[in-house]
């Protein structure tokens, strides 16, 4: 590289430089000149101008692409900033917003029923009132909610009350009076239906009978409920006593529990006895009642 007069061969040293440039820098023997070398795959914005190397501002550029929660969009340019925004589901019932401080499950309490904003603070709870009752503990006596079609909480069904009856006042030809005590004259039947289709009811009955009796001197009669003599009459007169009657009333008999929507016979059985010189009856009248408990 030094001639024998003692100057530099610069060709020659430049060539020697040369040969050892590898990634970033190349020589160009023709030109005898150094350069840099620039890749030329697509995307590389780094340039060469008459200064020296530089890269454009809002040159470089990248490629985003949404997931199904976020909304990616630019490319990095200086007029196009990358930026990403949630995708909020359109559903109804969907709590979630962008609010200017971050996004957020903002509850909205109605004023019936929960407690609590929801927070860790103040979780979400029903609202209740203190239980009032002497008797404990409320699980062993308190009654339960539940959730109807509409999602509106539903209380257990009301107990309520029913009454039923029938009777007639009937006519009947003159008819003797059986001597046998208490001997079946007539059978009176109200059907008790419980009209609820949910709980279970409770019946208490009433009964009540009249007979019409007429009774010559020295003639008895008695009648009553099934083997339940309630009235005995004699005539103690010389002259023909004329529908004699006293009306009497039985309560007591129960029936239950009866099902939803089931039926029973409440029987009235009207007995007669003990009757004596050519005493008859000519009119029964009954009243069958029933009183329904539905718990």
């Amino acid at each position: 590289m030094v001639s024998a007069t003692g100057s530099f061969d610069c060709e020659a040293v430049q060539d020697c430089v040369g040969a050892g440039f590898v990634q970033g820098l190349q020589y160009d023997d023709a030109a005898n000149q150094f350069r840099a070398r620039l890749d030329p795959a697509p995307g590389n914005n780094l340039q060469q101008s008459a200064a020296g190397l530089f890269v454009p501002t809002g040159a470089a550029t990248v490629s985003v692409a949404d997931s199904s929660c976020i909304d990616m969009s630019g490319n990095g340019a200086g007029g196009s900033p990358i930026t990403a925004a949630p995708i909020l589901n359109a559903a109804a019932g969907n709590l979630i917003s962008c609010t200017p401080t971050g996004l957020r499950a903002a509850l909205t309490l109605a004023t019936c029923g929960l407690s609590g904003d929801g927070s860790a603070a103040a979780p979400l709870a029903a609202k209740v009132a203190a239980w009032p009752y002497p008797c404990t503990p409320v699980d062993t006596f308190a009654g339960n909610v539940y959730c109807d079609s509409t999602g509106t909480l539903r209380s257990e069904p009301r107990a309520t009350f029913n009454a039923q009856q029938n009777s007639a006042n009937t006519q009947v030809a003159a008819t003797a009076v059986p001597a046998a005590i208490d001997t079946p004259v007539d059978t009176r039947t109200l059907v008790v239906t419980n009209p609820d289709t949910c709980r279970t009811a409770y019946v208490l009955c009433s009964q009540e009978l009249d007979v019409d009796l007429v009774l010559p001197s020295n003639a008895g009669a008695a009648y009553g409920f099934g083997t339940d003599e309630m009235v005995y009459h004699s005539n103690r007169g010389s002259t023909t006593e004329t529908d004699f009657h006293v009306q009497v009333m039985k309560v007591g008999q129960f029936i239950g529990p009866l099902a939803p929507g089931g039926n029973a016979n409440l029987a009235l059985t009207v007995a007669m006895g003990r009757g004596s010189g050519g005493a008859t009856y000519n009119r029964i009248q009954h009243f069958n009642r029933a009183f329904l408990w539905i718990l």
